[in-house]
């Protein structure tokens, strides 16, 4: 018997001592998984970290309207009839939540499609295999410029692992999934200007990465175009997301689009569905069926099935992320829950035509800081880039601050570029929003 079918029948067995220990319903979620790191430094190994083997299981069981949970790593099933029988204890003194419950049974997924998650070229891989990527991109990053005088190392990572849940409604659901991802991050100086910077690519598949030689040169390029950055003006002006900012955004946005903050309205989005909160070139997509996707997955953690959703359509608002708890507290149908692969809908125009929309401008391609407040939408962070003069990238700037209101800020957006890539489950092309408060000299 495979992982798969062992830890399916050891889900079924939970159900099963749940029912016979007095639960009306139950649900319980495993996962197993590997993972390595590897980092070169200077051209030498300085770290090799496995994780050769860890495991969780998480049980749920319901008494009619109250919901208890508790976690083990221990499999052995007399261990986990005592934790059913634990978890059955809490219940009994645990105060009943009348929005408790398993999903609808018409919700759960009917089928679980192979969604090309495991990479198996990925887990064989061996750690030499792995050294020598690192090393290559270092190498790349380290050798484009004699003004790159140091690094913070190249690292290899790759996980693999196992997602088991079964639930009594007779649902039993398993995949697996991989993922690696290379990086790598060099310093540069020229006379009394030192800057740090890096680049990273991640993937399902080993394939997917690309070559680690353009890994490397494209965070030495990145550190290079840094150097001699002065502090920018005060003043009011465009602002160009590249698309690393630009998702970093979408994901703070989307952060509070779940039902815990809209049901608990602690989100500026709360009362805001069918309204236009953006421009109406912006439509924002979640996926959990991409083939290959990082947020990718057959069904989610209540067993429910995956699909496509709109969250923004043409500016508007089109949905909250909502799990069966949260529909039920606010009166309507669950979605899916927590988002999976989140992006924007990609635009027509090309960066460099973004860039050279703007005459006097910033290209923010760093931020620090907390600075964004899910209540009010007030967004301020600390801030560096490229200053634009004039439609091009002039020189670099640092030591300022951006701010602005998150609604004012997608209604303001004048520009989505066609450049859509993922290198993680929230991705975005590069965006162009009109105005910004910039603080600086």
């Amino acid at each position: 018997m495979n992982d798969k079918n062992r830890l399916e029948v050891l889900a079924q067995f939970i159900i099963g001592e749940a029912r016979r220990l007095g639960a009306s319903d139950s649900d319980v979620s495993i996962s197993t998984w590997s993972s390595v790191d590897t980092t070169v430094r200077l051209g030498e190994v300085e770290k090799l970290e496995s994780a050769a083997e860890g495991r969780a299981l998480t049980v749920r069981v319901f008494l009619g309207k109250v919901m208890t949970s508790a976690s083990t790593s221990d499999f052995r099933r007399q261990s986990l009839t005592k934790l059913v029988r634990y978890t059955i204890t809490l219940a009994k003194a645990a105060q009943p939540d009348e929005f408790v419950g398993l999903p609808d049974k018409e919700d759960l997924a009917a089928l679980v499609p192979d969604l090309d998650l495991y990479d198996p070229i990925t887990a064989k891989l061996s750690v030499a295999d792995k050294v020598t990527m690192a090393k290559a991109c270092e190498d790349a990053a380290r050798g484009l410029d004699p003004r790159i005088t140091n690094s913070q190392g190249a690292s290899f990572s790759d996980s693999h692992g196992l997602t088991v849940y079964a639930n009594s409604q007779g649902f039993v659901g398993s995949y697996t999934g991989s993922r690696c991802s290379l990086s790598c991050s060099v310093v540069a100086q020229q006379g009394d200007s030192m800057q740090t910077d890096g680049w990273y690519n991640a993937n399902r598949k080993l394939g997917g990465l690309g070559d680690p030689q353009v890994i490397g040169r494209i965070a030495a390029e990145r550190v290079l175009r840094r150097l001699g950055a002065t502090r920018g003006k005060s003043q009011d002006c465009p602002v160009v997301f590249d698309p690393v900012m630009a998702a970093q955004l979408l994901g703070q946005v989307a952060g509070v689009a779940h039902g815990g903050s809209i049901y608990r309205r602690t989100s500026f989005l709360v009362d805001k569905l069918g309204e236009q909160i953006a421009c109406p070139e912006l439509t924002v997509l979640d996926d959990g069926l991409i083939p290959g996707g990082l947020g990718s997955r057959p069904f989610n953690g209540e067993g429910q099935a995956s699909r496509q959703r709109t969250f923004i359509e043409d500016g508007r608002l089109n949905g909250y992320f909502l799990d069966s708890y949260a529909a039920r507290k606010l009166g309507t149908k669950p979605n899916g829950g927590s988002q999976s692969n989140l992006y924007i809908k990609p635009g027509t125009k090309t960066p460099e035509e973004i860039i050279a929309s703007v005459k006097n401008g910033l290209y923010l391609t760093h931020v620090s800081g907390p600075g964004f407040n899910g209540v009010t939408g007030d967004y301020s962070r600390g801030a560096s880039g490229i200053w634009i003069e004039n439609g091009e990238l002039a020189y670099p700037v640092q030591e300022i601050t951006i701010a602005g209101n998150v609604l004012e800020m997608l209604k303001s957006i004048e520009a989505i570029g066609n450049d859509l890539e993922f290198r993680s489950s929230v991705a975005s092309p590069t965006l162009k929003i009109g105005s910004m408060m910039i603080a600086g000299a």
